[in-house]
């Protein structure tokens, strides 16, 4: 499969569209506005991650696992843009994905379409209410087009954990079902021209499916995106929007480019229209900070929020095979298919009132995590598990699969016959996410304790007594932790309403531009979970699929434009791997005056009193290590930002810098220079232009360190060195920064660490090996 992202050095500082996270709701708007020949950037704050990336062991996926505690206490734990997000510190544990493709990286894939009693709710808008026969239907249609919904096939091989639902289903006097499943179970060409093999059956959908067979975003809505001239920019966090005449400004910072260790300020891009799309928690966070910072909102905004119902158990050590823990990192001898995480629901939704109904799914443990989920139930199991079955001769086998699971592993024994189960229910919805320091947080006191969850106990009792085992909670759902709940369907936050009194958006997903009324920010969407104003009982991927397909039909059609829904061709075949890139942040700061008669050095003297300061924050960046060594000017790209009180009061974005590293061009024989140009562009649209070099040349006496941490600086107005010089002076690097900037080195695309240390070594011999040839070489 080709790669889709871009660096997001590549970003330019305006766009017609810029979309906010690359969920379903993102990559839909991403897929339909790009169609319709609009200039469309997509920021995503998680990476790109192919099949083969996904974690299939345990530490490959802690690796992967990024967790926001109590905001208060400011703990932070794990990579900041890993696979799993987990919210902790509120009444509500939230998880989702972080990557392209967001949380349909990781979600168990299920297409059910809600109860059409939903749409019925007058939490809903009359106008969407209205339209459940027309637009909505289209986007449940072209949502399950482009993601191919499937059941389970009658002719694939028979599953374990399937067939003890349907033993369970039976005995409860339920529903059993297959639902719909975006999962390809055989290969071929899916509609965005992308060709995908056929599912392995392997269980590990929920750690990312490294067989490439799950139809994630990644796999159709994005790559149709990027097809249609779509810019796909991965690592980028954003933080808040301002509105700034008739554009919108969107404040983000680069990930995992180490500028947050000069404290570096936020960066920004512009455009005419923004589409949210962030995820539940992303879009409330972006907008609380945006609200704080002087955006006129409704003040819904963060109410009505939903865990949807969510709850997991399960029926632990039963009487009968499930095989529900995924192959991880190599298939087990002579296991057989676990199958998709889900595959099969008791369908209890057909209930007199529709609160009361919920689905309940089987599940499977992903192989990465088998050990420790095994060690968690066995202890669980003993401290409250309720066993469902008596007597001697049971106790005697349920203790001899405990002790099989403990000593051969998790593919054995109490941990083969464990039913996982997932149940989406009717929650009252009335959760709220508030901003405690810099995080989102879910404050909903007693949530657990709602009488749903109540019923949805009792039928998983009963589920898991019609199997022989062991009923254990979620071991979040206790006394000690107050009933906290897991949340992986977090919906709300952002609620359609009619009025701004009554939600944060309209039925097309415009935001609401004030505390009241039904005025909106013209150019101002949100297109993801958040819009949802009630628990749907199901899984929520088509219904939020739909919804989004629904609101760009609706912008399409207010702006005149018209989306090419015609089928492509298979793309074109993969590119091969991305070269060998190295990466690193720099600071340097120093000043600058009008004195542009003189040489830069008295042009910058500190003692001078008409001098102002000037520093940059820059990531320098070696896309191509070959490429670079082999060009005579060893051209590096640069972006970042540039702090000069004289050009501008806010911090000036750089677009498209370019560092020649240690070239020939333009040096004093004998030496090498280090020339930056730095096209700088302000808030205002005014551009500046910086030309600055660093002479490497042994002089008499120590001048090395002079040398390499000094930069001669001449500012011109303008795009280019061709307008008129208005300031001149240098800039220096202390020890300090040059011991912080040495620790933001990244060699990115490397396949494993020994080809990320060659990179290193490499990039290390050339700059070092210069200044040895310059400076003591010569000298000898």
């Amino acid at each position: 499969m080709r790669r889709l992202s871009s660096p997001w050095s590549e970003l330019e500082s305006h766009y017609s569209v810029v979309v906010v996270g690359s969920g379903y709701g993102g990559a839909i708007s991403a897929s339909r506005l790009a169609r319709a020949g609009q200039q469309v950037c997509l920021l995503e704050r998680g990476r790109e991650l192919l099949p083969g990336d996904y974690p299939r062991t345990e530490s490959e996926f802690f690796k992967e696992l990024q967790v926001h505690f109590d905001p208060s206490s400011g703990l932070e734990v794990g990579n900041p843009t890993g696979l799993f997000e987990v919210h902790r510190g509120g009444d509500v544990s939230v998880v989702n994905g972080c990557g392209l493709g967001g949380t349909s990286l990781i979600n168990a894939s299920v297409a059910l379409r809600p109860d059409p009693r939903v749409f019925l709710d007058t939490r809903w808008p009359q106008a969407l209410r209205d339209d459940a026969e027309g637009l909505l239907e289209d986007g449940f249609a072209w949502a399950e087009h482009m993601l191919r919904p499937l059941p389970y096939p009658e002719s694939a091989p028979p599953l374990a954990t399937l067939t003890a639902l349907e033993q369970a289903a039976k005995k409860m006097g339920g529903t059993f079902r297959r639902p719909p499943l975006t999962v390809s179970f055989e290969p071929g060409v899916n509609p965005a021209g992308v060709r995908q093999p056929g599912c392995t059956l392997c269980g590990d959908c929920m750690t990312g499916c490294n067989v490439g067979a799950k139809n994630t975003v990644l796999m159709n809505y994005l790559p149709d995106a990027h097809r249609h001239g779509a810019k796909l920019f991965t690592e980028v966090g954003v933080r808040y929007l301002a509105h700034d005449g008739a554009r919108w400004r969107v404040y983000y910072r680069p990930m995992n480019a180490g500028r947050e260790r000069f404290d570096a300020p936020d960066l920004w891009v512009t455009a005419d229209r923004v589409i949210l799309a962030a995820g539940t928690m992303g879009t409330a966070e972006i907008l609380l900070r945006s609200r704080a910072l002087g955006l006129p909102l409704s003040k819904a905004l963060g109410k009505r929020f939903s865990n949807n119902g969510d709850v997991m158990a399960f029926g632990y050590n039963t009487d009968v095979t499930v095989n529900g823990v995924g192959w991880g990192e190599k298939r087990p001898e002579h296991a057989e298919p676990v199958g998709p995480t889900i595959s099969g629901i008791i369908d209890e939704r057909a209930t007199l009132l529709q609160e009361d109904g919920m689905v309940i799914e089987n599940g499977a443990i992903p192989g990465a995590l088998a050990r420790p989920v095994a060690a968690l139930l066995a202890a669980a199991s003993a401290v409250s598990g309720e066993d469902t079955d008596r007597g001697l001769k049971d106790r005697m086998e349920e203790m001899a699969r405990m002790a099989e699971s403990a000593l051969r592993g998790p593919y054995y024994g109490a941990m083969r016959n464990t039913q996982t189960f997932l149940v989406m229910s009717h929650d009252d919805g009335k959760g709220e996410l508030r901003m405690e320091g810099d995080r989102v947080r879910v404050s909903w006191p007693d949530a657990g304790l709602q009488p749903v969850f109540t019923r949805v106990d009792e039928r998983l009792r009963r589920a898991t007594e019609a199997l022989g085992g062991t009923f254990v909670r979620n071991p979040l759902w206790s006394k000690l932790t107050g009933h906290e709940l897991l949340c992986t369907h977090p919906l709300g936050g952002c609620a359609m309403g009619e009025r701004a009194e009554e939600g944060v958006v309209d039925h097309e997903g415009r935001v609401f531009a004030g505390e009241s009324g039904t005025d909106v920010h013209d150019g101002l969407y949100i297109s993801d979970g958040s819009v949802v104003p009630r628990p749907l009982g199901t899984n929520p991927l088509l219904t939020i699929s739909a919804v989004a397909e629904r609101c760009v039909a609706l912008m399409a059609r207010r702006n005149g434009w018209t989306v090419d829904y015609s089928p492509v061709p298979e793309a074109p075949a993969p590119r091969p791997p991305r070269p060998l890139s190295v990466q690193f942040t720099e600071t340097m700061y120093g000043y600058i005056s009008g004195a542009v008669d003189e040489d830069c050095l008295r042009a910058g003297d500190p003692a001078r009193r008409d001098t102002s300061p000037f520093r940059f924050i820059l990531t320098v960046e070696a896309s191509d290590l070959d490429a670079v060594f082999a060009d005579p000017l060893h051209t590096l790209s640069m972006s970042g930002c540039v702090q000069a009180p004289v050009l501008s009061s806010r911090p000036l974005t750089v677009e498209g810098g370019v560092l020649h590293l240690l070239t020939k061009d333009g040096s004093r024989p004998g030496g090498r220079r280090m020339r930056y140009q730095l096209p700088l562009v302000c808030e205002s649209g005014e551009r500046f232009f910086v030309d600055g070099y660093k002479d490497v040349c042994d002089d008499e006496g120590l001048d090395l360190w002079v040398d390499t941490t000094r930069l001669l600086v001449s500012v011109y107005r303008g795009k280019d060195a061709s307008g008129p010089c208005i300031y001149r002076g240098f800039l220096r690097l202390n020890a300090k920064d040059f011991t912080v900037q040495l620790s933001t080195l990244r060699v990115q695309y490397a396949r494993d660490a020994a080809q990320r240390l060659a990179a290193l070594a490499r990039f290390g011999r050339f700059f070092f090996g210069v200044l040895f040839d310059t400076y003591v070489r010569k000298a000898a």
